[in-house]
């Protein structure tokens, strides 16, 4: 009974002071299609997202100092909320203590990082910091890709292509949008396209999606995948309805708000 006090008085603290820790250990199987939307909203970014298996997380940046904070806006941002407290350093830890992995069967984590400051000088601090990471990271050496337990793609304001033309050793990648397509980019740079869901549909998840746009839907899909690129939509409908939908037409990456949620629907449907 004193231990049981004990335990339910540490754990209040333990969340208090930030420290990270996993409540379960990481699954041998992970979700290939789970992306965690603005991970960082959540109680316990990036240990929620890795405890249920998802695939893809998704931080936002801002450039301050020399640093890189996390957060939605500027007023969210915390001093000590930076991509290396919150996201790098945990990751690195987990790298090391499973002998070279993330998860336990090997799967890379893709971390998603959408930079919502100035594209060049935010990339550069972000390669910086990258650099003290670089043995786990997803890297391009000459053209070839060396595969990490991490990979690294830079959304919102990255810098453009002309950028990494002559870089032959990078361990960053783009996420690439619609008018991308047919433009001759190579996946080993720009790997992922990502669409704003409202650019082209009206279905918020509700009923039955509108057979013309389902059919719509499949064209997108089709064009993507016939780059050998994979897709995600932001904004798309985050409920049972909408990832039903969103899994059967072949969306690679499900982009959601309710971790939980969307890891319970899967085992469900397992």
């Amino acid at each position: 009974m004193i231990l049981n006090i004990i335990i339910r008085c540490l754990v209040p603290v333990i969340m208090v002071f930030g420290i990270p820790f996993l409540e379960k250990s990481l699954a041998q199987n992970i979700i290939n299609n789970a992306h965690s939307h603005n991970d960082y909203l959540n109680k316990r970014p990036l240990y929620s997202a890795l405890e249920n298996n998802f695939k893809s997380i998704e931080v936002d940046v801002f450039l301050f100092k020399s640093d890189l904070y996390v957060g939605h806006s500027w007023l969210q941002l915390r001093k000590n909320k930076t991509i290396e407290k919150l996201y790098l350093e945990p990751l690195w830890k987990l790298f090391n203590e499973n002998k070279g992995f993330i998860y336990q069967n090997k799967s890379p984590l893709y971390l998603l990082v959408d930079i919502k400051t100035g594209a060049g000088p935010t990339h550069d601090i972000l390669k910086i910091i990258l650099n003290k990471y670089k043995p786990m990271l997803t890297r391009v050496v000459s053209d070839t890709l060396v595969q990490g337990s991490v990979t690294i793609i830079l959304s919102g304001n990255k810098p453009g292509l002309e950028s990494f033309k002559y870089n032959l050793d990078r361990f960053v990648f783009l996420d690439g949008r619609f008018s991308n397509i047919s433009k001759n980019i190579s996946n080993l740079l720009m790997p992922i396209i990502s669409i704003d869901w409202s650019d082209h549909f009206q279905w918020n998840g509700v009923g039955i999606m509108p057979k013309k746009e389902l059919i719509l839907l499949s064209d997108i899909i089709n064009k993507i995948h016939l780059e050998k690129k994979q897709l995600r939509f932001w904004a798309s409908p985050d409920n049972k309805n909408g990832w039903i939908v969103l899994e059967n037409a072949g969306v690679d990456l499900i982009n959601t708000d309710k971790i939980n949620e969307f890891s319970g629907y899967k085992i469900q449907n397992q």
